[in-house]
């Protein structure tokens, strides 16, 4: 069901799934003019979309990710996980005197949920400028990182023999 081409003869304003009214175009020749309109009614309007959008990127900006959600929680955190008769899990985290709970479908997500909703009860987000580095402890900052071998010990093709035709 592609869109038809031919002569627009209305252009009624019709409600979209947000509640916008936008102009819905009536072709001479269209079989699929009710199918058509049933999807655009369903549907919501381009500038609500990218709204959404928006608001989508900066609520995922603001979740911390996985192995900093779980950095971020305090020492003592407490996992129960539960799995259920319909193979499905749940699961508590006890951290500070306060207890968050959720269920999923496997314990791996399940505790990155929990850290994540423990985090968000707590108010705590992620880090707010995307080049933000961790803070590092003072007993990793005095040993500097190894150095990298020197060029000559590292193998190439060239010191390789060729093999000799027989």
């Amino acid at each position: 069901m592609g869109v038809p081409t031919g002569e627009v003869i209305a252009r009624p304003m019709m409600s979209r799934a947000c509640g916008c009214l936008r102009e819905f175009q009536h072709y001479a020749v269209d079989r699929y003019r009710a199918q058509r309109l049933a999807k655009f009614q369903k549907t919501r309007c381009e500038v609500c979309v990218a709204k959404l959008n928006d608001e989508q990127r900066q609520a995922a900006a603001n979740v911390p990710k996985k192995g900093e959600a779980f950095k971020l929680l305090p020492e003592g955190s407490q996992f129960t996980l539960t799995r259920k008769a319909d193979a499905s899990w749940t699961g508590t985290l006890a951290a500070n005197g306060q207890t968050v709970e959720t269920a999923g479908d496997g314990p791996h997500g399940l505790t990155l949920a929990l850290a994540r909703a423990w985090l968000s009860a707590n108010g705590i987000t992620a880090p707010a400028e995307e080049g933000e580095k961790p803070a590092v402890s003072e007993a990793v900052s005095k040993h500097p990182a190894p150095k990298p071998p020197p060029p000559a010990a590292k193998p190439s093709l060239s010191t390789f023999q060729k093999p000799k035709p027989g």
